[in-house]
């Protein structure tokens, strides 16, 4: 027999010398309160519980007995194995913060090796420098999951996820911590955050131009489309010649989208929007710290972004002179260097330039370089003014109507006197003129049909266009009187006999302008 307030180890002795396997216990009041395991006894010593007394023993059996199966299953091959097969580094202490286990990837991910801090306590790892802050002893100290970034001694980045194991009591056992090395997904992240923000910064260079329609009346801009065809396929630079508004733009377009490189990015740089300051490091990109304000990470060029594409470059004329000297190297050697960096740069890119201004008076006057102009001026395109294009204007007009009709979710419809009078206009700033007109007429007409007397006034008496013929000038006049008489008696047979023609001439007539 045993008492109960015994220690194991007086229970053990006892045993041994009674040569018994198991001996009944009793409490201070000679209650039995269970049944001694010589076996259970011996394995409990071993653990560290010698002078524990054998009542106290009994009530916490189940937990020893688990807190042993649980340290040997630690140490055991199979669980060894099945740890070391994770990606994710595991961590294990016991309830008090000492470090039972790692995994093989754990070591990998530190750099720190399992013999350095089996048995070590969180608070030692923290003070050796191992790790910034111990999630272990938060979770210890919480009594609930946790899940924290963590700063390893290697410099890499971890995320850490704690979690408490707790027996039925609810006494905490254990803690089970899985370690993500989170350096490259963060380096990742960081490269997206600036991928994000260049795209931003560049959408309004990069066009898509696709889809864009040139309208071809004029047998000149056919036959000028056709040779744009054929220069489009070749890899020489192309210099667009024509007024202010002309479509300079929409033919560098136009190449691009019939050449080889049509896959490959069309950025648009407008040298004179761009002030002498930006200007460099915007075509041609900086180092890191290259200079005050300059992004710690640095910035590519749209030179760079136009690698394999087409540049093109607007109103080349107010191009600086020192970078005219940086434009020839990649124009000659496809090579550059960026604002601060001494390393070259290869580039396969097209360069298209445009201006409105003689590039010849330009050499003169000294604003372009005499090298820099025949390198431009390959082959040097002209594009006529709309003035000089008279057959193209009714489609532009029809064209543009269509196109801000939609995007104003109106119906707006012009008048045929309307019609005749824009085609008369001489626009003296071409395209862009005439699209700017028919916007502001869409967006500001409080008719469907709308009239003379909602043509802005600067068109109404301005100066027509000297391009049309006496015949076409005769033929527009009567297409006005017609249709004016038309509105005024409202049927043929009145209109005709107040212009004093047959009804069938004014029939004839009307027909022949439909």
């Amino acid at each position: 027999m045993l008492k109960g307030t015994d220690s194991l180890a007086i229970a053990l002795v006892a045993m041994t010398k009674a040569n018994c396997m198991y001996m009944e216990v009793f409490n201070q009041s000679n209650k039995r309160i269970g049944t001694a395991i010589l076996g259970e006894i011996r394995q409990a010593i071993q653990s560290g519980f010698a002078d524990m007394p054998v009542e106290t023993f009994l009530l916490q059996k189940p937990q020893l007995h688990m807190q042993d199966q649980f340290q040997s299953f630690l140490e055991s091959d199979m669980f060894a194995v099945l740890v070391d097969s994770l990606y994710d580094g595991l961590y294990v202490t016991d309830g008090i913060g000492i470090t039972l286990k790692v995994n093989k990837a754990y070591e990998r991910i530190t750099g720190i090796q399992a013999k350095q801090i089996i048995g070590m306590h969180m608070r030692d790892m923290e003070k050796l420098g191992y790790i910034s802050r111990s999630i272990s002893l938060e979770v210890i100290k919480q009594k609930q999951a946790i899940t924290r970034m963590q700063r390893l001694a290697n410099g890499r980045n971890a995320m850490v996820s704690g979690t408490p194991a707790f027996n039925k009591d609810g006494e905490l056992l254990f803690v089970v911590s899985v370690v993500r090395d989170m350096t490259d997904l963060l380096a990742m992240q960081a490269e997206l955050e600036d991928l994000k923000e260049w795209q931003a910064e560049i959408d309004h260079h990069v066009s898509a131009g696709k889809g864009a329609t040139i309208v071809a009346e004029d047998v000149e801009t056919v036959s000028f489309l056709k040779t744009a065809k054929r220069v489009a396929q070749t890899t020489a630079t192309v210099c667009l010649l024509g007024e202010s508004g002309v479509g300079k733009t929409r033919v560098a377009a136009f190449i691009h989208e019939h050449s080889l490189r049509k896959e490959h990015p069309f950025v648009v740089v407008n040298c004179g929007a761009l002030s002498e300051a930006l200007i460099e490091s915007e075509l041609f990109g900086y180092a890191p710290g290259a200079f005050t304000g300059a992004l710690a990470k640095g910035k590519k060029g749209l030179i760079e972004v136009a690698n394999g594409g087409t540049l093109f470059l607007d109103e080349i004329g107010e191009l600086p002179l020192l970078l005219q000297t940086r434009l020839l190297k990649v124009i000659d050697e496809l090579r550059y260097t960026p604002v601060g960096s001494t390393e070259l740069k290869e580039v396969n890119v097209r360069i298209i330039a445009a201006t409105n201004q003689s590039l010849q008076e330009l050499v003169e006057l000294g604003k372009l370089r005499e090298d820099l102009y025949y390198r431009l001026a390959v082959v040097p395109m002209t594009i006529k003014p709309l003035r000089e294009r008279p057959k193209e204007v009714k489609r532009l007009i029809h064209l543009f109507l269509n196109e801000f009709n939609e995007r104003h979710n109106r119906q707006i419809q012009l008048s045929k006197d309307v019609v005749h009078v824009l085609e008369w206009y001489h626009w003296p700033g071409n395209i862009r003129e005439l699209k700017n007109a028919i916007e502001c007429i869409v967006a500001t007409s409080m008719n469907v049909l709308v009239g003379m007397d909602q043509l802005p006034t600067h068109i109404l008496h301005k100066k027509s266009n000297p391009k049309r013929t006496l015949k076409e000038a005769v033929q527009t006049l009567e297409e006005r009187l017609i249709e004016k008489a038309m509105m005024e008696h409202g049927n043929t047979r009145a209109a005709a006999q107040a212009l004093g023609i047959s009804q069938s001439t004014l029939v004839t007539k009307r027909n022949k302008r439909e």
